[in-house]
């Protein structure tokens, strides 16, 4: 990653739902690119790992033994896509046990009797569900825990339903929102999404409220509402997603209710290490962690290129990590001081040509093609030229060599530049690593009608999905965390401090996932004191600062 920022918030109401994401990226013009998926048993030969790859479905380390889930979602009917929130929910299913993703109307009677639990989607609320999937899911025995809407339909298969669960469905819930309380902490809410479903109370012993829904006026309704094995969270909460937002609610709620909690832990990496680096501002920023006792990573990138002299005075620039050995020597010195590397790349950065800034490494993306839009937001195009699962490993493995040639250790994980690639260098990815240490970006189609078995993958269906705690993924790949962002440059002292702030409150926030970990990063250019500030007020927020390894270990 680096400070650059797609432009989030930019979106019409007559978009379909997919794009309507909080974390999805702009994808005005985009240019379809097809997608060619290697098999996982070609040629290439697996590297040596220290996660082996899992394929997808399998659950994330330290997931709860014998535990599956079977995802259930809407299909879409309006030129959207449920799967898109089901892959949101099944990503986050995985931490707590196995998965298995499914489209609702390929649900058979019986099949909640093969699982430990149902999750339902209810992506519009507009598609029928079947009197079998019903009877099961009022009868399973097992907990059930249906998101988003088309729940009328439950109550209305029996009537006495809302007698049992002393609550029911009672229309849109079209009043002004302030915020979402949950577990006491007040989050956030974009009021672009669409309206939750109002839950009406009818039998405060029998119906449990998890979290509320605060309206403008002070006055609240039920959120999430548990009654005996059924939990219903009133709206999908996996669109126009904030800081702080309502969406750390439904992770905490999307975990098996037996899943064990942890203490707080938090993670630190350095961001956009390459052969340019001042190796001086590495040592000294590794010091000031080493005296605190903080572990870190390093996002490494080991061949910087300014293909067109940007930063050069016109001459281009193509510098390679063994050109450097006092920045090698820096890095060892990083381990030294509790440091691990984690591979960012090759060039962080595509060709020649801007993609979408200026051609110059740690500025532009490498697996992907972008442009700059309307106010310089960066759009999305498709994936590179030439792009197959064969030359994106291709490029892993020539980072990996770089990195072996200048007597580095192979890093444990891997992170896309600006955690952006194509579904099948996702696979590549998953295949040398096993595990990434990101927030993963996912595309329409590529679990339609199975993870990994798709037919015509969507290019422009993109989304991206921040992750509370670690998952194991539609990729097959455990999925380190990074959910808090980074500080930007700041013009001056006050800025930056509101910056700080921002981060710090947002770790607060994540207080409320069980298992939760506060991750960030942080470009060591910018000095330590910054650093030091973040750290402190994360620890102040009760984190306790640990290796990635240990978390990806579960």
């Amino acid at each position: 990653m680096s400070t650059l920022t797609p432009s989030l918030r930019r979106r019409s109401r007559s978009w379909p739902a997919w794009l309507r994401l909080a974390c999805a990226f702009v994808l005005a013009g985009s240019v379809p690119v097809a997608v060619s998926v290697v098999d996982a048993g070609s040629r290439i030969t697996p590297a040596e790992t220290s996660s082996v790859p899992g394929k997808p479905g399998d659950p994330a380390p330290g997931a709860l033994p014998g535990w599956r889930t079977l995802v259930l979602y809407e299909p879409g009917t309006d030129g959207s896509s449920g799967e898109v929130h089901g892959v949101q929910a099944a990503n986050l299913v995985s931490h707590g046990g196995s998965f298995e993703l499914r489209q609702a109307d390929r649900y058979r009677p019986g099949d909640a009797s093969q699982f430990s639990s149902i999750v339902y989607i209810g992506h519009r609320g507009t598609a029928p569900v079947s009197d079998g999937l019903l009877a099961d899911l009022a009868t399973a025995g097992k907990p059930v825990l249906w998101v988003g809407h088309g729940i009328e339909s439950l109550f209305t298969w029996d009537p006495a339903y809302q007698h049992k669960t002393g609550w029911r469905p009672a229309g849109r819930d079209e009043q002004a929102i302030a915020a979402i309380d949950y577990k006491g902490v007040q989050l956030g809410r974009d009021d672009q999404a669409d309206p939750p479903t109002r839950v009406e109370l009818m039998d405060t012993v029998k119906a449990q409220v998890l979290a509320e829904v605060v309206h403008d006026d002070g006055n609240r309704t039920p959120w999430a509402v548990r009654s005996g094995d059924l939990t219903y969270i009133s709206e999908i909460p996996f669109t126009y997603v904030g800081r702080a937002d309502r969406y750390l609610a439904a992770a905490d709620l999307l975990r098996p209710p037996r899943s064990p909690a942890r203490a707080p832990r938090a993670l630190v990496r350095l961001e956009d290490v390459g052969p340019a680096t001042d190796p001086g501002v590495l040592r000294t920023v590794a010091d000031h962690l080493a005296q605190r006792g903080i572990p870190f990573t390093v996002a490494v990138y080991p061949r910087h290129r300014d293909p067109r002299g940007v930063t050069n005075n016109g001459v281009p620039l193509d510098i390679r990590l063994t050109d450097r050995p006092d920045l090698v020597d820096a890095l060892r010195y990083l381990i030294s001081r509790g440091g691990a590397l984690v591979s960012h790349g090759y060039t962080h950065q595509y060709g020649d040509e801007p993609n979408p800034h200026n051609g110059v490494s740690a500025a532009d993306y490498e697996f992907y093609r972008a442009r700059l839009g309307a106010g310089n937001a960066t759009e999305l195009v498709g994936p590179a030229a030439g792009d197959s699962f064969v030359w994106a490993r291709d490029r892993i493995d020539q980072a990996l060599s770089e990195l072996a040639g200048a007597g580095l250790p192979r890093p444990a994980m891997f992170e896309f530049p600006h955690y952006t690639a194509s579904a099948v260098d996702y696979q590549a990815a998953t295949q040398a690593f096993g595990m990434r240490y990101d927030r993963g970006t996912y595309f329409r189609g590529w679990c339609e009608p199975a993870c990994g078995q798709a037919g015509a993958v969507d290019p422009a269906g993109v989304y991206l999905q921040t992750f509370p705690y670690v998952v194991r993924d539609i990729y097959g790949a455990v999925v380190v965390p990074e959910n808090l962002g980074y500080l930007p440059v700041w013009p001056d002292i006050s800025e930056r401090d509101r910056a700080i702030a921002a981060v710090v409150a947002e770790a607060r926030a994540l207080r409320v996932v069980d298992d939760g970990v506060a991750s960030f990063f942080y470009h060591p250019s910018l000095g330590a004191e910054a650093l030091m500030k973040v750290i402190d007020g994360i620890q102040a927020a009760g984190y306790r600062f640990v290796p990635a390894a240990e978390i990806g270990r579960g």
